[in-house]
């Protein structure tokens, strides 16, 4: 897929060429008119790793408590990701809190609480401990996040679809952008009654791949295994090229 499109107005042939984005003039010789061109490639590529979030929520009647509880289900999470094979590089957590849960109070009684000098009460306490995982087999996602659940996991987050190693899919969009906009370049040229004589500059003006993947969040308990599509995934350059052009 390509996409290409005019970025600026040609240049008299006499004059230096504008500054431009790198603010470094380009001289052109006699008879030769500067053309300048935006252009973006797309590569499309299955993806091979995603990510997940899986995490464990605990409430207990002291900050102490909740924590104890929610230690212990997380190191049952840790347990089935290193059963399943997870490089430990894979497993980062993401986080490790425990907040009290405060009494909700209706605006008048909030009022009233004021007006007495306390503030609402606290009912309990709840800790989170999130990991997240990388998994560079898709096949055996599904089997791995059943196992999160069923080793306590109570909210999963993800999954975001990734390449392992995206510079591949990179060099070819690159090649898909160059070749756009020379064919973008040669259709001005000819219906100017020119040719391109030479390339002048070209700067790469940032790219991304796009993570193919809505975000899904699974909380409570998991009643069956997870069906996952990963799709295909667009990865994007952009090229700006100054081309010569001069009379056929």
């Amino acid at each position: 897929m390509r996409l290409a499109g005019l970025a600026a107005a040609l240049a008299l042939a006499a004059l230096p060429a504008a500054a431009g984005a790198q603010d470094i003039p380009i001289a052109l010789a006699p008879g030769e008119v500067l053309l300048q061109v935006q252009a973006q490639g797309n590569h499309l590529a299955r993806p091979d790793m995603m990510t997940i979030t899986a995490g464990v929520v605990t409430v207990a009647a002291s900050a102490r408590k909740a924590m104890a509880d929610n230690s212990a289900l997380a190191s049952q999470l840790i347990d089935v990701v290193r059963s399943q094979g997870v490089d430990p590089r894979d497993a980062k957590t993401a986080e490790l809190s425990v907040e009290p849960q405060m009494e909700e109070l209706s605006d008048d009684a909030a009022e009233r609480a004021e007006r007495q000098g306390r503030g609402p009460r606290i009912l309990g306490y709840v800790a989170r401990n999130r990991l997240e995982l990388r998994l560079r087999d898709l096949a055996k996602a599904p089997d791995i996040i059943d196992a999160l659940f069923s080793a306590g996991a109570n909210s999963v987050e993800g999954p975001r679809f990734s390449l392992a190693d995206p510079a591949p899919a990179e060099r070819l969009a690159r090649r898909a952008a160059v070749e756009s906009a020379r064919e973008e370049a040669d259709t001005y040229a000819e219906a100017l009654g020119m040719r391109i004589s030479r390339v002048l500059r070209m700067s790469e003006r940032g790219h991304f791949g796009w993570e193919g993947s809505e975000t899904i969040t699974v909380t409570g308990s998991l009643i069956r295994r997870p069906n996952l599509e990963p799709g295909e995934l667009t990865t994007h350059i952009t090229v700006w090229i100054d081309y010569a052009m001069v009379p056929r």
